[in-house]
């Protein structure tokens, strides 16, 4: 399957041009994200695109929540920049083996990455999103950890950040202050 571009404004790209109407059939292209490509970037491809709000029910409540405070300089000091990766996770020795594939929506600082649950979306649009690479665990040992090249989908990307921002929703008056 030929490669997606997003661009930072959230267009999608097929081999250079803008794609319109329906883009259901593109939902299973591997995508590549532009060098400038945010959270907000993200929202703008949801709202270019409403049809990509069929995924996840939290969508629209994430849209929601982000108007309300959609000013450009929307960035958290403690934050770099954001990473969206896969994990593999091989458990069951001894025991049943088990195979677990999950993804992920994480801050990153100083190469190091960490949870946003205690952060509102709307604080973390334009922080640069990344896509990294599939994070290999064997047998739950997290201090071991392979990490591969892969490819994402546009499904996995809008699935995903939309699943890992669902556990976002303090508003910023009930936030933790450190």
């Amino acid at each position: 399957m030929e490669k997606i571009l997003i661009d930072s404004n959230g267009s999608l790209l097929k081999a250079g041009q803008k794609q319109a109407g329906s883009i259901l059939k593109l939902l299973g292209n591997p995508i590549e994200l532009d060098k400038a490509f945010t959270l907000r970037s993200f929202f703008g491809m949801i709202r270019q695109y409403p049809e990509l709000k069929n995924i996840s029910e939290i969508l629209d409540s994430l849209l929601e929540i982000i108007s309300k405070n959609d000013s450009v300089g929307n960035k958290i000091n403690d934050i770099e920049s954001l990473v969206f990766y896969k994990t593999i996770e091989i458990r069951g020795f001894p025991g049943k083996p088990e195979l677990t594939l999950y993804n992920s929506l994480k801050g990153v600082t100083r190469d190091k990455t960490g949870d946003l649950k205690f952060f509102q979306p709307e604080a973390l649009l334009d922080h640069t999103l990344t896509l990294g690479k599939l994070k290999h665990i064997i047998f739950g040992d997290r201090e071991d950890i392979f990490e591969y090249e892969t490819v994402y989908t546009l499904f996995e990307l809008v699935e995903g950040v939309a699943w890992e921002l669902s556990f976002n929703f303090n508003p910023l008056q009930c936030s933790i202050r450190r």
